[in-house]
């Protein structure tokens, strides 16, 4: 014969159903584990029917039965087909427990959330890993930018010298070649005794002009060089600038991800909370 407080909790359970918020199975059960009343939300088909006995894997059960202590119980999927979650709570009658009321729902969805939140944290934290890699590489490429345009300048402060050293080159070869026409010219005053210093007179003059001719050439070459590498400075600032540009925008991405991470987190603890 049924126990007169499970029949009273029976008699109860479409109103007790009424109370919850959540879609909750309610099963009543007497000593033996033995299903003797259940109440399911609208629509839904009762895991267990009434004559059942419940097996019960995690052993919560039982324990409830045993000690006379409500227990909080989680049920994996493989138990009733969908994960569930509740409580369970002893029934006495007289200082004895004669059953227990349990109270379940569903967390299938609340853990296919916390599953697809978590998907969400790792993929944030992959792109924000990557993030990181790539600001690494953009300040690689900037602190490159940087010697590079160190570098140029100097190459282009050592082709002014060599630009000044040129000019000079050249001014002494003019000046050669002026010496070597009053040489000559007084050469030529001096008849037959200046017909030798006359020959070494024009070689120098010859001399002058080659060297002349040369300093205008290298002059000319230093020049081309001076320009391309104003441009090849000119070239690196644009990069250098662009690259400071990007790391600012990639910095604006990064903290926006890690502010997504920190709600990342915070829905995953408001998912396990629930």
């Amino acid at each position: 014969m049924l126990n007169g407080k499970l029949q009273q909790i029976i008699d109860v359970l479409p109103v007790v159903k009424q109370l919850f918020e959540h879609d909750v199975f309610l099963a009543v059960m007497d000593r033996d584990a033995v299903v003797r009343g259940v109440a399911v939300p609208n629509g839904e088909k009762p895991r267990v029917h009434v004559g059942d006995t419940f097996q019960d894997s995690t052993g919560v059960l039982y324990d409830v039965l045993k000690s006379g202590i409500s227990k909080h119980n989680y049920l994996p999927k493989e138990v009733m087909g969908e994960a569930l979650e509740g409580i369970i709570v002893p029934v006495k009658d007289g200082g004895n427990v004669v059953g227990c009321v349990t109270c379940t729902f569903s967390v299938e969805v609340k853990e296919q959330m916390a599953d697809i939140t978590t998907k969400f944290q790792n993929s944030v934290n992959d792109i924000n890993s990557s993030i990181h890699s790539v600001i690494g590489g953009i300040e690689n490429l900037s602190q490159m930018l940087t010697k590079m345009n160190e570098m140029t300048s100097n190459v282009e402060t050592d082709v002014k010298t060599a630009v000044d050293v040129v000019n000079k080159i050249s001014q002494n070869a003019s000046r050669s070649n002026i010496l070597a026409l009053n040489a000559s010219i007084e050469a030529t005053h001096s008849g037959e005794h200046g017909r030798g210093f006359a020959v070494v007179a024009s070689q120098m003059g010859k001399l002058a002009n080659d060297s002349g001719s040369s300093a205008k050439e290298i002059k000319s070459t230093l020049s081309t060089i001076t320009t391309h590498l104003a441009s090849i400075i000119a070239s690196i600032r644009d990069a250098n600038d662009l690259a400071k540009e990007h790391m600012d925008h990639v910095s604006s991405i990064q903290k926006i991800l890690d502010e997504t991470l920190v709600l990342a987190g915070k829905l995953e603890e408001d998912v396990k909370i629930q």
